[in-house]
């Protein structure tokens, strides 16, 4: 009587699992093949046997165990997620607050560059109006000759000053 040998791919069927997850529990648990054909490791009856029965005695228990830890792992992001929630509507207060304060900044920089402009004209008309209206000679001022002045213009040659270039052109 002939020996039947499954692969891999056939015990995961068999199984209800994938491939890889099968490869990854027999490696996990050593369990070595009877015959190697080509790349395929083959296993007889006995071993087959061996593999599911520990293969789905350990699924249904992992199974059990991965529902309650999922659900526990859902209920924790569940109050994350309400935690953040709370976190961003505070940072929206928080940047509707600053927005707010940024914005009465700006207004009252605007007041304050307009009363400043509002003054800077006021007290350049003032002295434009004082100058115009007494005005104050200087005797040493060299427009206006006088009769002393005149003695000295004629002693000595006149002086040139910095901008007298631009009066000669």
């Amino acid at each position: 009587m002939a020996e039947t040998y499954y692969t891999i791919k056939q015990l995961a069927d068999i199984a209800g699992t994938s491939k890889v997850t099968m490869f990854r529990y027999i490696k996990q648990n050593s369990i070595h093949e009877t015959k190697h054909k080509r790349n395929a490791n083959l296993y007889d009856e006995t071993q087959k046997s061996l593999i599911l029965k520990g293969f789905n005695g350990k699924t249904i228990s992992d199974v059990s165990e991965t529902v309650h830890d999922e659900t526990a792992l859902i209920q924790e992001l569940k109050s994350q997620l309400k935690a953040k929630d709370a976190q961003i509507n505070d940072l929206h207060a928080i940047i509707k607050q600053n927005q707010r304060l940024l914005d009465q900044q700006q207004q009252l920089n605007l007041a304050t560059n307009r009363q400043n402009e509002k003054l800077l004209d006021g007290s350049a008309n003032d002295t434009k109006q004082n100058a115009s209206e007494s005005p104050n000679k200087d005797d040493t001022d060299g427009l206006e000759p006088n009769e002393d002045s005149h003695k000295v213009e004629d002693n000595k040659t006149p002086k040139k000053g910095f901008f007298d270039w631009l009066k000669r052109g």
